[in-house]
């Protein structure tokens, strides 16, 4: 019986060593939203994602997906998807951030993202046995920071583009809506004159008839 039991408990072991988050937020259209796991070196995170069509209110539903750890650097990045998922293990004890943004904006819309989170710790104070982490500090780790940080700033230059992109297409709506406010404006106004000066040639003939009647005139 001793061997069934060590694999219970191990099991057991493993499943309590498990946390797992799901969570459903809103990210607005042309920004961002980001995760933070508090995580230990070795540790095995597993996320999968997709984007709840049925809250989404943006036209556009792909979204742009990054995961960096505690220096910034990369760790997975996904460009115009509705779903996916990333796995890695912990380099190093720290926050690991993942971060979702939409990049079209659209004034008031929303893409509603679904997240769940897997982290497994076991193993993660282990003795140091094991292989060295996948992410070095020296020299590479430098050069995966550097190019993590390039590629943070390629993405929030895109997404600045395509503020810019939409704040135009804004000012263009409403230069369009006050050159109709003011094109409907001109057409009241001569209205309202042919209308005054309609009225007043009636109230000349009535006082010419009143007056021919009277034989004043």
């Amino acid at each position: 019986m001793a061997p069934p039991l060590f694999i219970l408990a191990v099991i057991l072991y493993v499943v309590s060593a498990t946390a797992v988050k799901a969570l459903v937020f809103d990210v607005p259209s042309g920004s961002s939203k980001c995760l933070t796991e508090e995580l230990h070196r070795r540790a095995v995170s597993h996320a999968s994602y997709r984007v709840v069509a049925e809250s989404t209110s943006a036209a556009d539903r792909k979204i742009l997906v990054r995961v960096t750890g505690p220096r910034g650097e990369e760790l997975y990045m996904a460009e115009g998807g509705e779903r996916g998922e990333f796995r890695f293990e912990a380099a190093e004890d720290g926050e690991h951030t993942a971060c979702f943004w939409s990049p079209r904006y659209e004034r008031g819309a929303v893409v509603s993202v679904d997240v769940h989170w897997a982290t497994t710790s076991v193993g993660a104070h282990a003795g140091g046995s094991r292989s060295p982490p996948a992410v070095a500090v020296g020299n590479e780790g430098r050069i995966a920071t550097i190019a993590g940080e390039l590629k943070r700033l390629e993405v929030s230059a895109r997404l600045i583009h395509q503020e810019m992109l939409s704040f135009r297409q804004s000012e263009l709506e409403l230069q369009r809506l006050n050159e109709d406010t003011a094109t409907r404006l001109h057409s009241f106004t001569l209205l309202s004159l042919a209308m005054c000066v309609g009225v007043a040639a009636l109230q000349l003939w009535h006082l010419k008839t009143f007056f021919q009647k009277q034989h004043i005139l």
